[in-house]
């Protein structure tokens, strides 16, 4: 009888499942966070494990910004601190991960909430492995902002992470500076309209042979564009 009991006892433990471990979300990760005007350019998000600690790097418009994070079973915490022209925003993002994709809600630091999105893979080569995308040839771009649409052409060289070249469109002309880091590219240039200075940024992603993102007219505002390489 009590080797029958235990016999079934053994069958019984023998039959449950081991404690969930935490998962692994070391490696390259591309990230998008979803605000109100549209999809933020692509960062690069490089996680490894530090003894206990799993820490990284955020590489984005914004710069190489260092992060931590946490992972229980399929939760994830990750936390930052973006620089701003008024000042750094506290970053918390939260969310769950399933194999090589990521997603959740982003706490911008009292400026509201947005959904994120994140996907591993050899696409998210990290600034530290070189870049991804190739910026260089003549981009035919179309942009659309609140106060009206533009096609301008943009002729782009790209040495490393480093992009120069020239904008012509409704605007004028203007030489043309920027970066690329991954799939992630900023670039901008300043021109003079009515007498007035006009800094403008393009901020996205390229893939292949598009590019599309969001572009900030100087105190004009904003919106977004789209482009094809010629």
């Amino acid at each position: 009888m009590i080797r029958a009991i235990g016999g079934a006892l053994v069958a019984l433990l023998s039959a449950m499942p081991a404690s969930a471990q935490p998962a692994d979300i070391t490696g390259t990760w591309t990230v998008v966070v979803m605000r109100p005007s549209g999809p933020t350019p692509p960062a690069v998000l490089v996680l490894k494990k530090n003894g206990e600690k799993l820490t990284g790097v955020l590489s984005g418009p914004q710069g190489d910004m260092p992060v931590e994070a946490a992972v229980g079973n399929t939760a994830v915490t990750i936390w930052f601190t973006v620089p701003t022209q008024n000042g750094p925003i506290a970053v918390t993002m939260k969310g769950t991960v399933d194999g090589d994709a990521m997603k959740g809600t982003a706490d911008l630091g009292g400026q509201g909430e947005s959904d994120w999105t994140g996907r591993r893979g050899s696409a998210a080569a990290g600034s530290s492995a070189g870049s991804a995308a190739d910026a260089s040839g003549t981009w035919a771009v179309s942009v659309e902002t609140p106060a009206g649409s533009g096609t301008p052409t943009f002729v782009l060289k790209q040495e490393g992470e480093k992009v120069t070249g020239t904008y012509t469109g409704q605007l004028g002309e203007a030489p043309v500076s920027g970066s690329v880091k991954g799939s992630a590219i900023e670039f901008g240039f300043d021109l003079t309209v009515q007498g007035t200075a006009l800094h403008v940024t393009y901020a996205g992603a390229v893939e292949g042979a598009t590019m599309k993102g969001t572009v900030k007219l100087g105190e004009l505002g904003d919106g977004t564009f789209s482009g094809k390489k010629q």
